[in-house]
């Protein structure tokens, strides 16, 4: 009846909360007709300006001050609301999400260690990748 529902689900990622929404007895057909996206956040350490992560008394020697958001926006389009109806595995999902042009967590992550941002080290411990996949 034209009502904005906001929620949050302990998920690994966007494409993980639908079927985690099914896990908790949501009909498919009733997910796929009532959801319009999915964001999934972490919050990653900034590496502190000042000292350039290498750390100094301002950052406690920790080289980081403050922290800033990673996000991955999943869109249920036509095409997600057919793999949702189908009962598609997660990581099906995210493939066609990400083929539509979603920027999963790793890759935001992957942005902001480009930016300077944030480290690698910090993405992998907010996202549960290594080092190398961030990388």
């Amino acid at each position: 009846t034209g009502h904005l529902v906001l929620s949050t689900l302990h998920t690994n990622d966007a494409a993980s909360a639908i079927a985690r929404l099914i896990d908790l007895g949501v009909e498919p057909f009733l997910v796929c007709s009532s959801l319009t996206g999915v964001l999934a956040q972490r919050l990653v350490r900034r590496v502190h300006a000042a000292c350039r992560g290498h750390g100094c008394e301002a950052c406690m020697g920790s080289g980081y001050k403050g922290r800033t958001g990673v996000f991955e926006l999943l869109e249920i389009t036509p095409e997600a609301r057919e793999l949702i109806a189908a009962r598609a595995a997660s990581d099906r999902i995210a493939a066609q999400a990400t083929g539509q042009g979603m920027t999963s967590l790793r890759e935001a992550g992957r942005g902001l260690v480009a930016a300077g941002v944030t480290t690698s080290a910090e993405v992998a411990r907010a996202i549960t990748v290594t080092d190398e996949e961030v990388v």
